[in-house]
């Protein structure tokens, strides 16, 4: 099948692929045949059968590296930070998912809501029921969403009906990792999934970090989110050097390994971290709702920090990866901004201009450059397939790979239809201006997993 619009996206040799009549040539085994110019692709294709979907948009799929499937139905309780939320939102909202029905019905709104939003790969925390990640594996199944999914384990400090021992959290991961891990040719995957540091022993942590090698799973966990969580952690396994140290010790950190928020971390964290092959997942817009922070995201990239997005529900207001996007954007906005004010302050004290110096290196005000739209949607798709190992097969529109992709009408975001822009202001008005309308089709290896009503 071939499929002419306009073919937006990231490219490994270039910052965007942009060409205004294209091609997108999808074999029958839903992969990427030939991306490009319109022309070149009918005439390598004589015969096939064509789609013409001009004035409409094609873009890769999005790939959302951090939400919770229980949480959805808790979204938007506001006025707490984050451990007061889990006790008081969060672990209600999961006990709901002993119940199987319960669990199932609410999987299938779930990925029914990511593909509309033009998710089309999740990475997805369940609840500690085992049967409750049986039922989202099957709605992801039948739904056609590529996913990465796990039941949550959760050993010490955990609320009544939730705390496990650990040989049983254990055991039902692996159960379900041997089920479902590598189902349809990798579309479905496991991701063994203490919920953080604080929940778990470390004798879970290495249960995981055993498995996880053992069956080639991925991993996934919280990381340095919140200030009283970095206390907490402290407290609760003192050896460790820091937080990234209890997970290090454990033998966590890795290729495959996702570790949610990152905001709060010291150079020697980021430093292992990066030497890991470990990923960082920027969760902005909940980091902003549980008043956690603002995560150095241009510094962690021009470190060299693997680095993608997360909707984080339901910390995140919704599933919606653009306007996280555009959170992202505007957070680093925020950042230097705040950075500016507080060096004018600094400056206007009388101290000694070395003193100066050593307190805006210790407060790191050096103004950070902002994310611009385009880097946040390669974050988006190019960037979550890499932090997945994945950027061979999915992130973006190339031959050779999965054809995961969106058609996309850009005039539902704009105040003038019609109208010819540069690709950098369409793709900011998308984020900026997100509407589930825009979203016209969802694919996922050339199936087509959503269309609008």
């Amino acid at each position: 099948m071939l499929f002419r619009a306009h073919l937006l996206s990231p490219s490994a040799s270039a910052r965007l692929l942009d060409v205004p009549d294209g091609g997108l040539a999808v074999d029958a085994a839903g992969r990427i045949l030939a991306a490009g110019p319109w022309e070149v692709v009918a005439a390598a294709l004589p015969g096939e059968p064509v789609q013409d979907l001009r004035p409409l948009w094609l873009l890769p799929g999005l790939v959302d590296l951090h939400s919770h499937l229980p949480q959805y139905p808790a979204v938007a309780i506001d006025g707490m930070e984050l451990l007061p939320w889990l006790d008081h939102c969060i672990f209600p909202a999961e006990r709901r998912f002993a119940d199987p029905e319960q669990a199932g019905g609410a999987a299938r709104i779930y990925f029914r809501d990511q593909l509309a939003l033009g998710v089309t790969t999740a990475v997805v925390y369940g609840s500690v029921h085992p049967e409750a990640t049986r039922r989202a594996f099957m709605a992801a199944e039948q739904a056609g969403i590529r996913v990465v999914l796990g039941k949550v384990l959760m050993d010490q400090n955990a609320p009544d009906g939730m705390a496990e021992t650990t040989a049983a959290a254990l055991d039902q991961s692996e159960a379900l990792c041997v089920d479902w891990h590598g189902r349809d040719g990798g579309r479905l995957q496991y991701a063994f999934s203490p919920r953080f540091a604080p929940t778990c022993s470390m004798a879970l942590l290495r249960g995981v970090a055993h498995l996880a090698a053992k069956h080639g799973a991925y991993v996934q966990t919280h990381l340095s989110e919140n200030l009283q969580e970095l206390q907490w952690v402290h407290e609760l396994f003192p050896a460790a050097r820091d937080y990234t140290d209890v997970y290090a010790s454990a033998g966590l950190l890795g290729p495959g390994t996702l570790l949610g928020h990152g905001i709060h971390l010291s150079a020697r964290e980021r430093r292992a971290i990066q030497a890991s092959g470990a990923a960082i997942v920027h969760c902005p817009r909940s980091n902003a709702f549980l008043q956690s922070g603002i995560m150095p995201l241009r510094r962690w990239l021009d470190e060299g920090l693997c680095v993608g997005l997360g909707t984080d529900v339901a910390a995140g207001l919704s599933l919606d990866l653009w306007a996280e996007m555009a959170m992202a954007c505007t957070a680093s906005k925020l950042r230097r901004a705040g950075q500016q004010l507080q060096g004018q302050r600094l400056a206007a004290l009388d101290l000694p201009p070395g003193d100066r110096e050593r307190v805006a290196r210790a407060l790191e005000l050096e103004p950070d450059l902002p994310v611009d739209p385009v880097t946040a949607f390669t974050l988006a798709t190019l960037g979550g397939a890499r932090a997945l190992g994945q950027d061979g097969r999915i992130g973006s529109l190339e031959a050779g790979k999965d054809a995961d992709f969106l058609l996309v009408d850009p005039d539902v975001t704009d105040p003038e239809p019609g109208r010819a822009e540069p690709p950098e202001r369409v793709l900011g008005r998308l984020l900026y201006r997100s509407d589930a309308r825009m979203i016209r089709a969802t694919y996922v290896r050339g199936r087509l997993c959503h269309r609008l009503a």
